[in-house]
């Protein structure tokens, strides 16, 4: 623990020196990049020989791997120099291949805990989670998260963040998402969680592998960052509503909770992701159990789910993002 403590209080120290020498206009940005140490998170394929710039994994079978701890650590660094170039004061939940603190991992819990530990005890005012998707060999795209009761300021956040990564990456949009990631749920200030590509599809390990790209990626983050500080967001805290989420592609509804659950492992066999969340249909006057795959503010990205879903012979529809609903466990 003794040095968790002595990073916390580096972090202190780097807002007092920031708000010194003047930049104390600009919210202090909490990086996080996920994985670390032990914890390698998604591991993906590369062909023998890949240029990375990151530390060389090649396992027993000779096979060249990427991690997802070392994309992720490398995205980072290369936003903290993003930001601290145009004034932002920064700190980072890992600055090595470790854990949370930069100590060795021993469990989840306490890798995630520590991570936000240093957020809040540094009294950040945005929190960026970076990581890199897994899910099969032809799972495409980009998502980004925020906690499912989050406040506006977490809502537009994703959004501004989403827009830039997907221009960088031009990979299929997966739209905006709502989770309970541990990150997320226990940050006290505005928080994100962006899954820029699949490890585990080949095709998408290669992008990541490219450096040009992970600096592609990390200058995105840094002006979705930019344009939701300098649109004075940061400070109020109450985005248009219009840039909210309004579609949202459902693969079915369902009176029994075990049915939706059901569906949902379908999807995710298929290769999409999805949640199963209970709202109220006005056709039958009673709450439902729906099958989700995403959240969209373009009516034409959520259609586009909607016809690759349905190009995997799923049942699915658009529908409007309701006023209420409720997550539940898949």
């Amino acid at each position: 623990m003794g040095r968790l403590r002595r990073l916390l209080a580096a972090a202190v120290l780097a807002v007092s020196l920031a708000a010194a020498g003047g930049a104390s206009a600009a919210p202090l940005v909490a990086i996080d990049p996920g994985h670390g140490g032990d914890d390698s998170g998604a591991v993906g394929t590369l062909p023998p020989g890949t240029a990375t710039g990151l530390p060389q994994r090649i396992d027993a079978d000779g096979i060249t791997r990427i991690y997802e701890k070392d994309v992720t650590l490398d995205i980072a660094q290369r936003l903290e120099a993003f930001l601290r170039a145009r004034g932002y004061p920064t700190v980072m939940t890992r600055t090595k291949d470790l854990a949370g603190g930069d100590v060795p991992f021993t469990t989840v819990t306490a890798d995630l805990s520590a991570r936000t530990d240093i957020a809040n005890n540094a009294h950040a005012r945005i929190f960026v989670s970076i990581h890199e998707n897994s899910l099969s060999a032809t799972a495409s795209g980009t998502e980004t998260y925020r906690f499912y009761y989050a406040g506006a300021g977490s809502k537009t956040l994703a959004l501004l963040v989403h827009q830039q990564v997907l221009a960088a990456l031009g990979l299929p949009d997966r739209g905006l998402k709502t989770a309970g990631f541990y990150v997320l749920r226990h940050t006290t200030m505005p928080a994100i969680l962006v899954e820029g590509a699949f490890l585990s599809n080949p095709s998408e390990a290669l992008i990541l592998a490219d450096p040009a790209v992970r600096q592609r990626v990390a200058e995105a983050i840094g002006t979705g960052v930019a344009r939701y500080t300098d649109g004075g967001y940061d400070a109020q805290y109450g985005p248009s509503t219009t840039r909210v989420a309004r579609y949202q592609v459902n693969a079915g509804a369902f009176r029994r909770l075990a049915d939706a659950r059901a569906r949902a492992r379908l999807v995710h066999r298929r290769g999409f992701e999805a949640s199963v969340r209970s709202q109220y249909s006005a056709r039958f006057h009673r709450n439902l159990f729906y099958v989700v795959g995403g959240r969209f503010v373009q009516l034409a990205n959520a259609r586009a789910l909607r016809d690759r879903m349905r190009g995997r012979r799923i049942p699915a529809n658009v529908g409007p993002v309701p006023a209420r609903s409720r997550a539940l466990p898949v």
